[in-house]
């Protein structure tokens, strides 16, 4: 319910450093800007990293992390410290028996690329997910945010105003930056990043407008809409959508691609501006008027919608698109309906083997009365994407304490059938 608002903090971090660093050079306000104390400006990360250090040694790792290596117990602990130790305790090990049911069925290797380049499941949301990261830098805001005293002093600005300018642009990504992460988990990723980048091409189309016919006002009038329009869309979207997109075994390798493809492309934007610049002069944000505009038909062709949705409700979208050479066809599943189904092993039997994730899941539910219902749901969710490597897989050592069970009505009806 919180992981979009949680994904922006990221963000507005980001957003702190940048004002930060350009209010203690502007020589206007006389802090660190003059030729005497510019090199103390190298202290700021220099203490942000010595706190850090500091700090990080009392963070938990990621409850994942621990339940693939030192067991439920130890992952359940970490989420605890996370979510705060008024959690409920059958909260707690619902979410540890959600993440176990997950890494079952997905397998608790991390995929490499061979693996998922074989799936389109895999590689379509990775790609996207890439192609999103490079819109937050192929967008230019960093062109913007590096450069706009740069770019406002060849519009006539006096380089002390051009200054001014720049910190104000850049505290209004901050203060824009906090509604954001209150509207990111009410709206949709999708619609919010489309109308992110829809808004920064027509910003960057009046800012080459003004630019060209020497409108100063008009232009950082555009510059601080082109940031706000960055701030509700691809400057928070891009840091969480790859968890969104792909499953827990595949996310390791795709935030690693996703991040990397992102920060080589900040790279390139702010070495190959200056360039850009003094080549093309008031119509260089023209290229970005352009690119925002390729970037947002591709968020609306390509990218699907994450919010409310599982990594599995997200498989389904890339299985139903029409499969490459080479692609296994797609299982079919019936609606989830009231279903007969063997009764397997007891509970108590099945919990001893605690080796195993058909033992950890017995072991979830004993702690968590009630589970049965969902666990018997989820595992008709997860079986068809990612079958068990085990004979019968999850689905059938699910359905501990009872032979029958019913949806309720509501989500009876509105339930898809998966892929």
């Amino acid at each position: 319910e919180t992981r979009g608002t949680l994904g922006t903090v990221h963000q507005l971090m980001i957003t702190i450093g940048i004002v930060t660093a350009q209010a203690l050079s502007t020589s206007k306000l006389h802090l660190l800007g003059d030729d005497r104390l510019w090199n103390r400006i190298l202290l700021v990360p220099c203490a942000c990293t010595t706190i850090l250090l500091l700090v990080l040694p009392g963070c938990e790792d990621s409850p994942v992390y621990l339940l693939q290596t030192k067991g439920a117990a130890r992952a359940a602990k970490a989420l605890w410290w996370f979510r705060g130790k008024s959690t409920a305790e059958d909260k707690i090990w619902a979410e540890i028996f959600g993440i176990e049911l997950e890494l079952s069925h997905c397998g608790s290797e991390t995929a490499g690329f061979r693996e998922i380049a074989r799936d389109r499941r895999l590689w379509g949301p990775v790609l996207v997910g890439i192609g999103v990261n490079l819109s937050m830098q192929v967008s230019g805001i960093d062109a913007v945010l590096y450069y706009s005293t740069r770019v406002l002093e060849d519009a006539g600005v006096p380089l002390e105003w051009a200054q001014v300018y720049t910190v104000l642009i850049s505290s209004m990504n901050v203060l824009v930056t906090i509604p954001a992460m209150m509207l990111m988990d009410k709206a949709g990723r999708k619609v919010l990043q489309i109308y992110g980048l829809g808004g920064m091409c027509l910003a960057y189309t009046v800012m080459t407008w003004s630019l060209v016919r020497g409108h100063h006002l008009v232009t950082v009038g555009a510059m601080f809409v082109l940031v706000v329009c960055y701030a509700f869309g691809p400057g928070c979207i891009a840091w969480f959508i790859v968890a969104e997109l792909t499953p827990v075994h595949v996310r390791p390798f795709a935030t690693t691609v996703g991040l990397g493809a992102n920060w080589l492309a900040n790279f390139a934007v702010a070495l190959t501006f200056p360039h850009i610049l003094a080549a093309m002069h008031s119509w260089t944000f023209g290229i970005f008027a352009v690119l925002t505009l390729l970037l947002t038909l591709f968020t609306v062709v390509c990218l699907p919608e994450t919010h409310g949705r599982t990594a599995a409700e997200i498989a389904e979208h890339y299985s139903s698109s029409a499969p490459s050479p080479g692609d296994a066809p797609a299982a079919t599943v019936e609606p989830c309906t009231p279903m007969k189904m063997p009764r397997p092993a007891s509970m108590a039997s099945l919990a001893s083997t605690a080796d195993t994730p058909e033992g950890h899941a017995a072991g979830f539910l004993l702690r968590a009365p009630g589970m049965e219902h969902c666990a018997w749901i989820l595992g008709r969710a997860w079986s068809p994407l990612f079958p068990s490597k085990s004979s019968g897989g999850l689905a059938a050592p699910l359905l501990l304490n009872e032979t029958e069970f019913s949806m309720p009505p509501s989500e009876n009806q509105s339930r898809k059938a998966m892929p």
